[in-house]
């Protein structure tokens, strides 16, 4: 079975409420879909989300990077992922989310083809809910505190604090607040990399005894992460500073304990289950982050990586939550806080493309 063609789409996401972030409030994105059809009528879908901050691409370079690397790949083997995987790899420096996207829809296509999940593909599901990770944050404690009793409220459990928006001293309030409410819960913080090394000391040093797991990029240059790691009273998460694969191998030999894979960041469902096997050897837990405002192609795709990965005890942040607008008709299930992971062929999730036409830009 041969790929016929590679077909593009740019689309825009929009969600229902605008994320904060520490240097920037996103109300949309711009992504880009790929339709990958064999000579046998296959079709399998990708997709690929910006973040110029991480990867360097916005929507037009993920756009051409498809198409130039999609034309590379007609007419070979539709189920060769992992030869297809690495010689896109070496053919261009860069271009993760690009690849990232094809790689998704060959293993959808993959999936459909045998008739099965794509988690039976990449080793089995180890487990078939996974529990939300829900971003909060405006930077004022009670409004955080109230967003966290109404989602708690709806059955969530799992929260990440996005920081770096308010004083220090309060977003450590808001932290050991939700961290104390109740024993059931799993409380996270994440900076974007928004503080000096002293801010995030200050930070970190409140919350010595709580029960947060972990605090994701409180400083952006890996020197500094790593010293805040050896000093700090809870677990350091790693993101923005560790782009590839390559430097999971020096995390390895620091006190950082985790680190967040990311479908864009590391060339799909491919590159971050090397990833994954990776951080098992290294003794990292993991942190499974779609991008804010992806639609439910990428979000089962990492919903299908959550389930097979043996770690995920830095939780898992499926994108899709919160969008105002999709291309499928029945996104991945939602019930009290976790995702029931897709257990139809491929991806699971059926792109209806008269959706896709309302979302397309171009």
């Amino acid at each position: 079975m041969r790929i016929a063609s590679v077909e593009t789409f740019p689309i825009s996401v929009p969600l229902a409420t605008p994320i904060k972030m520490a240097h920037v409030t996103i109300a949309e994105s711009h992504n880009v879909v790929v339709k990958i059809t064999s000579d046998a009528g296959v079709v399998g879908w990708g997709e690929g989300v910006p973040a110029m901050d991480v990867t360097g691409e916005n929507q037009g370079r993920i756009r051409a990077g498809i198409d130039d690397l999609g034309a590379r790949i007609v007419g070979r083997n539709a189920l060769d992922r992992t030869g297809i995987w690495l010689d896109l790899s070496r053919t261009v420096y860069g271009n993760t989310t690009a690849i990232g996207a094809i790689d998704i829809a060959l293993h959808d296509l993959a999936g459909r083809t045998f008739g099965v999940p794509v988690y039976e593909l990449i080793g089995g599901a180890r487990r078939d809910r996974i529990p939300a990770l829900s971003l909060i944050g405006s930077g004022t404690t009670p409004a955080d505190l109230e967003t966290f009793a109404e989602r708690y409220a709806h059955g969530y459990r799992w929260f990440k604090l996005k920081l770096g928006m308010g004083s220090i001293d309060d977003e450590a309030r808001t932290m050991l607040g939700m961290a104390g409410e109740h024993d059931d819960t799993v409380v996270a913080g994440d900076t974007n990399g928004g503080w000096s090394e002293p801010e995030a000391l200050r930070f970190l040093d409140q919350l010595a005894g709580s029960d947060v797991r972990f605090v994701e990029q409180p400083v952006m240059a890996m020197a500094e992460l790593q010293r805040l790691a050896d000093r700090s009273p809870v677990a350091i998460c790693a993101d923005e500073s560790a782009r590839s694969l390559d430097v999971l191998l020096a995390l390895g030999k620091t006190a950082i304990a985790g680190v967040s894979l990311k479908l864009i960041k590391h060339g799909g469902i491919t590159g971050v289950m090397r990833g994954a096997a990776l951080c098992d050897q290294l003794g990292l837990s993991i942190n499974l982050a779609g991008k804010v405002a992806e639609s439910s192609i990428a979000a089962a795709a990492n919903l299908h990586c959550a389930a097979a990965m043996s770690d995920t005890a830095f939780g898992c942040s499926p994108g899709n939550q919160g969008i105002a607008r999709d291309l499928t008709a029945a996104a991945p299930r939602f019930e009290a806080g976790a995702f029931l992971v897709p257990d139809g062929p491929g991806l699971g999730i059926d792109v209806d493309e008269s959706l896709l036409g309302n979302l397309r830009t171009a």
